[in-house]
């Protein structure tokens, strides 16, 4: 006689997410028990294998899965992301600036989909950087010699783009030589009759007293303008025809420039009555 045997399957303690829970049930088959005496021998353990059905509306299908082991347990796909949920960093891009403070970023994911399942702070996606790879030097225009006639140095303006500039700054001073065309020249013109029109008289380095100058056809108290041509030259102008060495009176230096009666004044001279002059050469 092969009596009935009964068997027993422990209730499973499963959660399975579909978006919604899945009914889960547990199917044991029907051992078969052999009688040799009057009580029952060898009647095999029942091997149970868990069915879970998704909800009509994910779509059915059954899934068989074993029972959970010694120590562990079935959850939902969520419950395991936020158990093991981790923050994923992408690579920083590059600095947003090529030349000084600029900004970098970088993805910032949960693994979980969620930010909240992951665990401490959220990562900062940005910060600041700084780059001078790519900083340069701008250079101005060189300045005119500060000497118009011999040595003389010169400047230019030097930036640096950025903080810092790699490399060697350029020179911003350096030495020159000027030889302008009136620097190996001294004359004197004297103008007579009104401003820079009339008669002209020119005259080269020397001494040159009232005699000489009406001998040259200069009215003295006619002289209304005066040019000095020469870098380095210096017309001393005197009041009296014998440099004033008889008679003290005024006497007048001009360099290099042009002067009308009005700027007698300035240069040392009274009046427009140049009666001698001396003309030399500087340098």
């Amino acid at each position: 006689v092969t009596p009935k045997c009964a068997t027993h399957c422990e209730k499973p303690k499963c959660t399975v997410d579909c978006g919604d829970n899945l009914g889960c049930k547990t199917v044991c088959p029907t051992p078969l028990c052999t009688w040799k005496c009057s009580k029952p021998a060898s009647c095999p353990k029942p091997k149970c294998k868990m069915s879970c059905e998704m909800a009509p509306r994910c779509g059915m299908q059954t899934l068989s899965v074993p029972p959970p082991a010694a120590g562990e347990r079935v959850m939902s796909r969520g419950q395991a992301r936020m158990r093991a949920a981790q923050w994923e960093l992408g690579q920083w891009t590059g600095c947003s600036s090529q030349c000084g403070d600029g900004v970098r970023t970088r993805q910032v994911r949960c693994s979980a989909g969620n930010e909240a399942w992951c665990p401490g702070p959220r990562p900062s996606h940005k910060e600041k950087c700084s780059e001078v790879a790519h900083c340069s030097y701008k250079v101005g225009a060189w300045s005119a010699c500060s000497a118009k006639c011999g040595k003389g140095t010169r400047t230019r303006s030097v930036e640096c783009s950025g903080p810092q500039c790699l490399g060697d700054r350029p020179e911003d001073r350096e030495e020159c030589v000027e030889q302008a065309a009136t620097c190996g020249v001294c004359e004197v013109t004297l103008w007579g009759g009104s401003g820079f029109s009339g008669w002209t008289k020119t005259f080269s380095p020397g001494d040159y007293s009232a005699p000489e100058l009406e001998y040259r056809g200069v009215k003295c108290d006619d002289i209304s303008s005066v040019e000095v041509v020469g870098d380095y030259c210096k017309l001393t102008a005197y009041e009296f025809g014998d440099f004033n060495k008889a008679h003290p009176g005024w006497s007048a230096v001009f360099t290099m420039g042009k002067y009308s009666s009005q700027d007698f004044v300035a240069a040392g001279a009274k009046n427009n009555d140049i009666s001698s002059f001396k003309l030399e050469k500087t340098g």
